[in-house]
C-alpha cells in the first residue's frame, strides 16, 4: 500500500492520541530515563508531524524524530541527549522530508558540530565529537535562522560532569560552596543535589500561519518571519497550560531538602520572565553574548524570576526548602503545624502536597488568542513531604494512609 504525505502526518496524530491529552506526536521524555537506554551513539530523524495545542487544534510541525525507540515517533521538542564530559559522540542525521534543505548544530560544541552540517532531502550525515564541558545544551536546525529552528527542530542535551557535586565542570567559587552547603547547613537541611532531580523546560512559541506555510511547502522569508510573527501558542516541552501541570517530565517535585535543578531553554521568538512562587531560585549559568557558551556564574543572585530571551539557555537551582511565607513555629514539622491544610480535599480532589504556580511575567504569554493563565506559559511545583522523609498525602475519601491515618514514607518523587 502506498503511504502518502497526507497518510503519513495522519500516523503521527494517531501517535499522540495514543498518549494521556494526547498533546504531541509523541509524549516529551524525561532525563531520568535516558542514559542507559542510549548511551551516546544516537540517529535522529528531521520529519513532520501535527500537534495538538491546549486548544485542540492541530498545528503542523517539523520535528525531530529518535530511530533508537522501539516504536519511532516524532517528539516535540527533540530528545534529549544525555551524556557525559568526554564521552565520544556519534550522531546520525537523517532528512526524511522529501522537500527543503535542513541543518544540524549544536551551539558551544568545537568542530563541525558547532559549526553546523546541511542535510539534503533523504540524506544522512554523521557526526562524530567529544562531549564537552559539563552545562546544558540546545541543538537545533540552524538554517533560515530563525525559521526552522522555531518551526520545531530543536531540543535540548545535558552533559554531566566527570567529577564533582555541581552539573558543571568547572564550577565557580560560588556555585561550588552552593552546592557543599546542600543538606549540610541549617538554611540547606536534607540531602546532596544528585542528577536525578534535574527538570528541562525548553520554551517556545507558535504562529500557525508559518506552519501553515511549511505544510504547503512555501518559502518562508527570515526577515518576514522575525517581523510579521504573530505568537498564538507558548509552550513548555511542547505542552501549555494544564498540559504542562499535568506531566510529570515538567513539574519539579521533592520533599523539604531534595533540592532541583531546573534547565531552561528558550527556542521561540519570545523573550520570557519564568516566576516561580514559594522559594525563589538560585541562578547558576547562563550563556554569553554570542549564545553559544554557557557561563557558570561568579555572582549566583537569588531571584523568583529571571529573563530567558530566544536562543538563551539559563540554569537555576530550585532549593526545596521550607516556604518562608508559612506562618508559625519554625522547628515544628509542616504535617502537625498545618495538618488541615495537607489534608484538605476539595471535590474529592486532595489539594496536598503543597503547590506552587510557575508563570511568565510576560503578558504575551499568558493572554495570547484571548486566553488567561491556564492556556499560557504556565505550570506549577510541588513540596511532596517533611524533611525526615515522611511524605505528605491527602485524605481522600476510600483512600487509605493520609494525614489522618498512617504517614506514608518512601522515597521522594
Amino acid at each position: 500500500m502506498r503511504v502518502t504525505r497526507r497518510d503519513f502526518i495522519r500516523h503521527a496524530l494517531v501517535g499522540a492520541a495514543a498518549f494521556a491529552g494526547g498533546t504531541v506526536a509523541s509524549r516529551y521524555v524525561p532525563l531520568v530515563r535516558l542514559d542507559a537506554q542510549y548511551g551516546t551513539r544516537r540517529r535522529l530523524a528531521i520529519t513532520e508531524a501535527l500537534v495538538e495545542m491546549v486548544d485542540r487544534s492541530l498545528v503542523y510541525h517539523w520535528a525531530f524524530e529518535d530511530l533508537d525507540q522501539l516504536r519511532p515517533q516524532p517528539q516535540m521538542p527533540g530528545p534529549v541527549i544525555l551524556t557525559t564530559e568526554g564521552d565520544e559522540v556519534k550522531l546520525s542525521i537523517t532528512n526524511s522530508l522529501h522537500h527543503g534543505i535542513h541543518g544540524f548544530r549544536i551551539p558551544g560544541v568545537s568542530g563541525e558540530t558547532g559549526v553546523g552540517i546541511v542535510v539534503q532531502p533523504g540524506e544522512t550525515r554523521t557526526l562524530d565529537f567529544v562531549a564537552p564541558k559539563g552545562g546544558s545544551y540546545m541543538y537545533l536546525d540552524h538554517l533560515n535562522e530563525p525559521v526552522n529552528r522555531a518551526l520545531g527542530l530543536h531540543g535540548p542535551m545535558i552533559v554531566l560532569p566527570k567529577n564533582g557535586n555541581t552539573p558543571y565542570s568547572d564550577p565557580t567559587t560560588a556555585v561550588q560552596r552552593l552546592f557543599n552547603d546542600l543538606g549540610k547547613t541549617a538554611h540547606f537541611p536534607g540531602e546532596h543535589w544528585i542528577p536525578e532531580r534535574t527538570r528541562i523546560w525548553l520554551f517556545n512559541s507558535v504562529d500557525p500561519t508559518f506552519n501553515q506555510m511549511a505544510l504547503r511547502e512555501e518559502a518562508i522569508n527570515a526577515s518576514q518571519f522575525r517581523e510579521n510573527f504573530l505568537p498564538r501558542y507558548f509552550t513548555i516541552n511542547g505542552v501549555s497550560g494544564a498540559y504542562a501541570s499535568h506531566d510529570r517530565s515538567i513539574i519539579p517535585a521533592g520533599r523539604i531538602g531534595q533540592s532541583l535543578v531546573i534547565r531552561l531553554m528558550n527556542a521561540g521568538m519570545a523573550s520570557h520572565s519564568p516566576h516561580l512562587h514559594g522559594n525563589h531560585v538560585y541562578v547558576l549559568a547562563r550563556v554569553d553574548e554570542t549564545l553559544d557558551n554557557q557561563v557558570v556564574q561568579e555572582n549566583v543572585v537569588h531571584i523568583d524570576t529571571f529573563t530567558v530571551k530566544p536562543r538563551e539557555r539559563l540554569d537555576w537551582l530550585l532549593p526545596c526548602i521550607r516556604p518562608p511565607d508559612i506562618p508559625g513555629d519554625p522547628s515544628k514539622p509542616l504535617r502537625e503545624l498545618i495538618p488541615a491544610e495537607l489534608s484538605l480535599t476539595l471535590g474529592k480532589v486532595g489539594q496536598s502536597p503543597l503547590t506552587y504556580p510557575m508563570h511568565c511575567h510576560m503578558e504575551m504569554s499568558q493572554t495570547a488568542a484571548g486566553g488567561n493563565y491556564p492556556q499560557g506559559l504556565v505550570t506549577h511545583w510541588e513540596i511532596t513531604g517533611d524533611l525526615d522523609g515522611v511524605d505528605f498525602r491527602p485524605s481522600n475519601p476510600g483512600e487509605k494512609g493520609g494525614l489522618n491515618e498512617e504517614y506514608h514514607t518512601g522515597a521522594g518523587r
